[in-house]
């Protein structure tokens, strides 16, 4: 992504979005962990040691706007949809706030469910 301005150019990275979005996903109450779309990524992301796993950034250079899916693992027992709903609201706060581009459109995945404690009545 890269903006032109009178001083020079601001050119930022899908990574560095790819970063917010993992804290913004990580620091949101009921996501326990970010996981890959399929276990063939997960596997390449495990050997690769990819921090980002299970986000991917699109960005249409014509409005300068950006999609972002997030691929996660929600904590048994919350209500899915009142974390996703969180989680695209922090999501696009942080993104907005931090980079100054407009995000378009967020899309949360919920791969799987976790629980904490072996011990919580199903």
């Amino acid at each position: 992504m890269v903006q032109h301005t009178v001083l020079g150019v601001i050119e930022i990275s899908k990574q560095t979005i790819a970063a917010l979005v993992s804290y913004a996903a990580t620091h949101t109450y009921g996501v326990v962990g970010m996981t890959t779309s399929t276990r063939a990524r997960g596997i390449a992301a495990t050997i690769t040691r990819d921090p980002n796993r299970g986000v991917k950034v699109t960005i249409d250079e014509n409005d300068q706007s950006l999609t972002i899916d997030v691929y996660i693992v929600i904590e048994y027992g919350t209500n899915i949809a009142s974390v996703a709903n969180s989680l695209i609201n922090s999501i696009r706060y942080y993104v907005e706030s931090s980079t100054g581009l407009k995000v378009f459109q967020v899309n949360i995945h919920v791969q799987d469910l976790r629980m904490s404690s072996p011990d919580q009545p199903i």
